[in-house]
Order: structure tokens, then C-alpha cells, then sequence
């Protein structure tokens, strides 16, 4: 199973607007997934809301895998990379499950 981060300000679970970086983002949805489908989802406060050395040890402690958001580029990517988590790029102004679904049909930007 693998765990996909999402950055919201909305407690819609995977119906949520997916929002422009993590930074500012007051929650972050959590799509726990098993091949192409979801498992479970949780809706978890943001702890790196305003803290770039706080999401390396986030990701750690959560197990995420995955980390969805517009604004990508804007992570620290090699300390991410290290600790095995993946970046994509996705589009703004789509929900989690529509961003998701691109995801799982190979249509995001993986971030080097």
C-alpha cells in the first residue's frame, strides 16, 4: 500500500480542491492505496503549514510515498527523493479523486 499526499483547505475528504503548494495549505489529505484503488482516505491538520524542514520528518512519520501538489517545485526534492518520496505536478482547481485519477493514468509530471 502506498500513501498519497495531497495539499486542501477543505475537509471534503478526496472531494477536496486540491491547493497550489503545501505551504499554505491547512490539511492534507491522505489517499491510502493499494494498486489503482483507495483504500481509505484521511484528512490529517497540516504540521509543515509555513515549515520546509518540518516535511521531510512529516513524510517519515506517516509513511508517505507520494506528494501531489501544483506548485511541486517549491519542496525541498533531493532531501525528498533520499528518503524515497515521489513529487508530481498536478493541475490547479482539481479535486483530489480527479487529480488522483490522472496520477494513475500516468498524466502527472514526476519532478526530478
Amino acid at each position: 500500500m502506498i500513501r498519497i499526499v495531497f495539499p486542501t483547505n477543505e475537509k471534503l475528504s478526496y472531494i477536496s480542491t486540491v491547493d497550489s503548494t503545501f505551504d499554505n495549505a491547512d490539511y492534507l489529505t491522505v489517499l491510502n492505496v493499494r494498486g489503482q484503488n483507495i483504500v481509505d482516505v484521511e484528512t490529517i491538520k497540516n504540521p509543515y503549514i509555513h515549515s520546509k524542514d518540518t516535511i521531510i520528518k512529516t513524510c517519515k512519520e506517516n509513511k508517505f510515498s507520494v506528494l501531489i501538489s501544483p506548485e511541486g517545485e517549491c519542496l525541498p526534492l533531493k532531501k525528498l527523493h533520499k528518503n524515497g518520496v515521489s513529487v508530481y505536478k498536478s493541475n490547479e482547481f482539481k479535486t483530489v479523486l480527479h487529480t488522483f485519477s490522472d496520477f494513475v493514468q500516468d498524466k502527472l509530471e514526476k519532478i526530478d
